[in-house]
């Protein structure tokens, strides 16, 4: 196999003159390329030569009109601000730039195809006056535009009407529509006041240029004379790019070289030949390539059970060094660069790594979300915490924080007071690293609805700042050195935008900076000619290696699908010969079956999941045609996740240390039941004391509803007797109850609002607290006693139980009854009879399933019941009283009053010999803490990442 591009070096050097001519190649990549093998022959002639000029195509066309390419993001300024002048009822730029963009897209294609964008953009609205004129229309032409207006007329006349005040959707597309041509022409007036150009522009002005200028003086005019041009591996032409070849062709100073050789890509089913067949056809080769033909390449498809895992495949297969790894998904870039073993030294990354997946994006874009999260109260600033987690959870803050032990401190404080909204008071620290929290968490965006130019300033001096605090310690630090690389791009966009002194919303100046990063890749440093080759599918052209390893040949990846937003719709794109969805399948087709075709192996790897609509699962289209349509063999390997039975953790052994860590516990019902259904849970919480660590919650969950309704009864019933007099004053003075509600959840959730779902909360625990209130009325109104005597409320029990110490929190201890005491228990959760209906008959079944094995069965509140008996029951306050037990459920009490159950002794007996016989057994060494059968228990379980299990 001979390169395509050496063969091209080895024919122009024979040819002799080699640093007369001007070699025109689709990318830089190839440029460098065909500059090695130009070398190779000139240090085997033993003589020196003078390197020929070397161009892109666009380059080309760019160094000819003597242009400079502009910034997008000034180009879409200058298009709104043509935009505001034809449309006196324009949109704020705000919403033109998610759009603006599909119209700079359009007016490009249009130039570069030599589309006429008066006919192109027909006014519709005056397309009956244009029905005579059909003369300039082709007969595509002329059934494209029928079949658009058609859209927007019946028999000739209009049924939308373009000028409505309250426009629908059609009617919003036609006024765009509408202006477009006016548009158009605007805007090329208005960039060509200023010297500025957009690469259609500079495209079309050399095309056209050359309709009254002979080809050879305006080449003569840039390149000097006497010199010949020679196009090399080119693909999919437009129009501007035809007519300057046709016209160089013709005055004799052009060479064309085409890579166009093996029967695979020259096969007239194959999409791959529809742009190379018509070339071949009207820009005859210079040469004949590969004169002794092509040897299809050996194929190999391997399905990987996921996208990380494709990359840990190149280990086995890049021994041969003259290979390259395509990966038309850029997201495996640093999984493939983290599997590369490290014998192999020499590695060059052609494709850049896009600022995008970094770290310092993902950082940056973290400040943004966080100045437009801000809140505001009583004069105080405060930051949403979930921009505050994730950047205390960034690499790059944590690196900084890291330093320095009061900002760690710091950090911990923060996050251990798990407030919804965190005062800025709260990030003030001292020491080596004061700075950064004083730089990165200080309120900017103050009014995120004000256009005002000052405060989207300010919002690029914060960045500026963080930037600049930031990059001497990723100087510092030889493994940061590619962030850095990222920061200094960043701090150079930052800069150019701020420059522009906007006035828009910050949300928009940040949608603009987000385009200027997307645009950035930073390439790396290595030597571009030696060694293991990774690249994009893009890189690829005109390169040929022996060894082709594709990543990611999924459907829809490779080729990759996308459409393009337009304004013109598909049928006027066709009947103008503008690019569509076709165009890019015949380009992408190109790409693949070119790049295989001098290769000796080809190695395509795609990932085997199958996942809703995103993962398919599906192989690329191409390994289906390289085995049906061109019969090759294909060589088919499956990769397996490892099913092997994960061995089974070793016991935890107990020890006489653990025991006596547990006799200086205090234990609960909870941790009780907690070793009933997994000893090693009770092990991790009540042993070796570990906590899950607290967390944020976005809204009321379960536990937190509880809390507030248990707080909210509390501060209610906190009166020594509570009448039916004063019930019903509760339920008169409903704004109260509501009041007392709003300022728990506000505590519950460190919040500075209740908002969104929370607000519907709110209005549940207010109608618990209603009808709990109404059923005590109706309880009063039954027994025949006026009052409730409050004995307590919330009231802590401690006590020790055969050498262990239990504690306990009575959420309300009453009497109604002369000589009872009624034991309640708010639950605002689901509860069942068998939770609180215990008494002689059934207290032998209650027991067994609460000891038993089945934790489905176990009864949820029973142990919780015993151990508030026995504290009462110990208690000499209550000697001779009798006990009620009494679970309080609002949401059973929109069904039924309260239920009161007597203390059954038959219970409390059989608890004790059951609750005395785990304890021994919780205390005797010969038993480990085993962990349960039950996996169903682990899925739950805050310990199962550190279990084994």
């Amino acid at each position: 196999m001979t390169p395509f591009l050496k063969q091209v070096a080895e024919h122009y050097f024979a040819a002799g003159d080699i640093s007369g001519r001007c070699f025109v190649f689709p990318n830089r990549r190839s440029q460098v390329f065909f500059t090695k093998y130009l070398g190779e022959l000139v240090s085997r002639s033993g003589t020196p030569a003078v390197a020929p000029a070397m161009l892109t195509i666009g380059d080309f066309f760019y160094t000819v009109s003597g242009a400079a390419a502009d910034d997008k993001v000034n180009l879409l300024l200058d298009l709104y601000g043509c935009y505001k002048t034809l449309n006196p009822k324009a949109e704020p730029l705000d919403d033109f730039i998610f759009w603006g963009d599909v119209i700079l897209g359009d007016f490009d294609d249009v130039d570069k195809y030599l589309a006429d964008p008066e006919k192109v953009f027909t006014n519709v609205s005056d397309f009956k006056k244009l029905q005579d004129t059909y003369s300039y229309l082709s007969e595509t032409q002329r059934k494209a535009v029928e079949s658009f207006v058609s859209h927007f007329s019946t028999g000739g006349q209009m049924t939308v009407d373009p000028s409505s005040e309250n426009p629908g959707v059609k009617e919003k597309f036609l006024q765009v529509w509408n202006i477009l041509y006016p548009l158009y022409k605007s805007f090329n007036a208005s960039l060509e006041s200023k010297g500025r150009v957009y690469e259609g522009m500079v495209y079309r002005r050399m095309a056209e240029r050359l309709d009254s200028e002979s080809v050879t003086d305006v080449l003569t005019e840039v390149f000097g004379k006497g010199r010949e041009y020679v196009f090399v591996g080119l693909n999919a032409l437009n129009e501007c790019e035809k007519k300057v070849m046709r016209k160089m062709r013709d005055a004799g100073v052009a060479d064309f070289c085409w890579d166009y050789s093996s029967d695979m890509v020259k096969d007239v089913h194959n999409k791959s030949s529809f742009f190379l067949s018509q070339n071949v056809s009207e820009f005859p080769q210079s040469f004949t390539l590969d004169p002794e033909g092509l040897v299809p390449p050996s194929v190999e498809v391997i399905g990987v059970p996921s996208s990380v895992g494709q990359a840990k495949l190149i280990p086995g297969r890049v021994q041969d060094m003259d290979c390259a790894v395509v990966l038309p998904d850029e997201n495996l870039l640093t999984p493939v660069l983290n599997s590369i073993p490290p014998d192999i030294k020499d590695i060059n990354v052609t494709m850049g790594c896009p600022m995008k997946n970094s770290a310092f994006y993902d950082f940056l874009s973290l400040l943004n979300a966080m100045q437009l999260h801000l809140r505001q109260k009583d004069g105080k600033w405060y930051f949403y915490h979930v921009q505050v987690w994730s950047i205390f959870s960034s690499g790059l803050f944590m690196h900084l924080a890291g330093k320095d032990e009061k900002a760690m401190t710091t950090v911990a404080s923060v996050k251990n007071g798990c407030k919804y909204y965190i005062p800025q008071a709260d990030f003030a620290t001292e020491g080596g690293m004061s700075g950064l929290f004083i730089t990165v968490f200080r309120p900017v965006v103050t009014d995120p609805k004000s256009t005002d130019a000052a405060q989207t300033g300010a919002l690029a001096d914060y960045l500026l700042d963080v930037i600049r605090f930031m990059a001497p310690f990723l100087a510092s630090d030889t493994d940061k050195a590619v962030e850095l690389e990222f920061a200094k791009a960043a701090y150079d966009a930052v800069k150019r935008l701020r420059a522009l002194n906007l006035e828009i919303l910050p949300v928009t100046w940040i949608r603009l900076l987000d385009r200027i990063l997307n645009l950035v890749s930073v390439p790396f440093k290595g030597e571009p000619l030696k060694g293991l080759q990774i690249m994009g599918p893009l890189e690829t052209r005109a390169l040929d290696f022996k060894h082709v390893l594709i990543l990611s040949c999924n459907e829809g990846i490779f080729p990759h699908r996308s459409v393009s937003s337009s304004f013109i719709p598909p049928e006027l794109r066709r009947g103008f010969g503008l690019p569509t969805y076709e165009f890019q399948d015949a380009v992408w087709a190109y790409y693949f079956y070119r790049l295989i075709q001098r290769a000796e192996k080809v190695t395509m790897v795609y990932d085997t999941r199958m996942e809703g609509t995103a993962r398919s699962g599906e192989e690329s289209r191409y390994i289906k045609q390289l085995q049906y349509h061109f019969n090759m063999p294909v060589l088919r390997k499956f990769v397996k996740a490892e099913t092997s039975a994960k061995a089974e953790a070793p016991e935890i052994v107990k020890t006489a240390e653990d025991v006596e860590t547990i006799r200086g516990t205090v234990l609960s019902a909870s941790s009780l039941r907690s070793y009933l259904d997994c000893p090693a849970k009770f092990y991790y919480a009540s042993v070796k004391k570990i906590r899950k660590q607290q967390e944020v919650s976005e809204d009321l969950d379960a536990g937190m509803l509880g809390n507030v309704f248990h707080r909210t009864m509390e501060c209610l019933y906190n009166k020594p007797e509570v009448t039916k007099d004063y019930l019903e004053g509760l339920l008169k003075n409903e704004k109260n109850i509501a009041g007392i509600i709003r300022g728990e959840i506000l505590n519950e959730l460190n919040s500075l609002e209740v908002s969104g779902r929370d607000l519907v909360m709110e209005n549940l625990i207010l109608a618990y607290v209603k009808k709990t209130v109404q059923r005590d009325i109706e309880l009063l109104d039954n027994t025949g006693y006026g009052k409730i005597t409050m004995v307590g409320r919330e009231m802590k029990f401690e006590q020790e139980l055969d050498g262990f110490r239990f504690k306990g929190f009575i959420d309300r201890l009453d009497s109604i009854r002369p000589g009872e005491l009624r034991v309640i228990d708010y639950k605002t959760g689901k509860v069942v009879d068998e939770d609180i209906n215990i008494t002689d008959e059934n207290a032998q079944e209650v027991v067994e399933k609460l000891f038993g094995t089945d934790s489905k069965d176990r009864p949820k509140i029973a142990m919780q019941l015993y151990l508030y008996d026995v504290f009462c029951l110990s208690d000499p306050r209550f000697s001779g009283m009798s006990i009620v037990n009494s679970i309080y459920s609002p949401p059973g009490f929109f069904t039924e009053g309260v239920k009161e159950v007597p203390l059954s002794r038959k219970f409390t007996g059989l608890m004790e010999e059951s609750v005395k016989s785990l304890l021994a057994e919780i205390s005797s060494l010969e038993v480990p803490f085993r962990r349960t059968d039950d996996e169903g228990i682990c899925g739950y379980c805050d310990f199962k990442m550190i279990c084994g299990r």
